[in-house]
């Protein structure tokens, strides 16, 4: 295989890079944050904002190309997770302790059951239960939710954490990173893709490029996306530390999700906002998303708040990925993945190395292809303004 550039380090970027290298190509990693391979960054994309929700069945309330492909990247994830940490010696924070989607009125229970009925006769594993049955699985929860159904096979991650390992192995395969300056344009030689031009005046060449810059897509020139295809949205989360292992599964309800972590740290989200940009944290958000998680398990309320943050999801217009070559040959786009990107990371990794050997990807991407993204007035139309909402990723 040749050589290849993949502009952009986060999960989907880094997972890319991995199964190319796996396959014996030469690669290398663009990233506008700073980079070490030793595993060490940050940056205020989706990939280290996430609460690392691997909900392929709790959010599924319909049966469709999206969530096929959802529940492929969750089935990866027993594969890669472990891998990794094994590599690379980090424990990643994987744990397959299931999501409960609970109800505090009849109706609210009633719609989630009613959204499962096509995951029962498709075979998935779900469990229905009731009050007593949910403070059973989880003692912490309200007196008030009513039920609610169970999804054993969900899981969950730690975003750092599996950052770190990823750019570690990276590391470890061969692939080198380069970082600070921003892409700028795709250069084209010929009628394809050839290299990159970075801000600083650098260019970078390579046989095949990926495209896996997430929220700062449409940042760059000359990639045969419309303009404002993927754009950015807004999440915003709030820690808490209890001191102690409060939850095992990861929790949704009105209002809110709870994704745990095994020292005490409980991560509430999440914000749907499209303010360009601007980063931040604002007070009616943290408000909210507190007074949601505090109804749905009431010892949160005396809970410690140690961190706020936000960070910017990739949007397209139908909320799918976009994955396949577009209109520039020899650019394979791996973006827009909003609420799933650390999901669908691997998954999405294993689809770009098999497009650059020319290969069949191991799942149909034809719904995900770029061709299909239209764009009026030079923006996409989505409701402005924000909008708080159950976000896993």
């Amino acid at each position: 295989m040749t050589d290849v550039v993949v502009i952009g380090a986060g999960v989907v970027g880094c997972a890319s890079a991995i199964a190319l290298a796996r396959r014996g190509a030469s690669v290398r990693i663009v990233e506008r944050a700073g980079v070490e391979t030793s595993g060490e960054g940050t940056g205020d994309g989706a990939s280290w904002a996430a609460a690392g929700i691997l909900g392929a069945q709790v959010e599924a309330a319909e049966d469709n190309p999206l969530v096929r492909l959802c529940l492929e990247g969750r089935a990866r994830y027993a594969v890669w997770a472990p891998e990794i940490a094994a590599s690379t010696g980090l424990d990643v924070g994987y744990r397959r302790a299931g999501a409960l989607h609970v109800a505090l009125d009849a109706e609210e229970r009633e719609e989630i059951v009613g959204h499962t009925a096509w995951q029962v006769t498709s075979g998935l594993t779900l469990e229905p239960v009731d009050g007593r049955q949910a403070r059973a699985i989880e003692p912490e929860i309200s007196p008030a939710v009513l039920g609610g159904v169970r999804f054993p096979d969900d899981a969950r991650i730690d975003p750092p954490s599996w950052m770190r390992a990823l750019r570690l192995s990276a590391g470890q395969a061969g692939v080198q990173f380069h970082s600070g300056s921003p892409v700028r344009k795709i250069l084209v030689s010929e009628g394809r893709a050839s290299g990159v031009l970075l801000e600083d005046g650098a260019s970078l060449r390579g046989g095949k490029l990926v495209l896996a810059a997430g929220c700062w897509t449409s940042q760059i020139e000359g990639t045969g996306l419309p303009v404002g295809a993927v754009r950015p949205a807004r999440g915003q989360i709030v820690e808490l530390s209890t001191g102690r292992r409060l939850l095992d599964h990861v929790i949704y309800g009105p209002g809110c999700y709870l994704s745990p972590r095994e020292d005490g740290r409980v991560l509430i989200g999440a914000t749907t906002e499209f303010v360009g940009y601007e980063p931040g944290v604002t007070a009616g958000a943290v408000r909210d998303l507190i007074s949601a998680a505090v109804r749905l398990v009431p010892v949160l309320a005396s809970a410690s708040v140690t961190r706020l943050w936000s960070g910017f999801r990739p949007y397209t217009q139908d909320t799918l990925p976009v994955l396949g070559e577009g209109a520039v040959r020899g650019l394979i786009l791996a973006t827009g993945h909003f609420r799933n990107g650390v999901l669908l990371g691997p998954i999405s990794g294993e689809i770009v190395a098999a497009l650059a050997a020319g290969e069949r990807p191991p799942v149909d991407v034809a719904p995900f292809a770029p061709d299909r993204l239209r764009v009026e007035g030079g923006a996409q139309r989505a409701e402005g303004g924000a909008q708080r909402a159950k976000e896993g990723a």
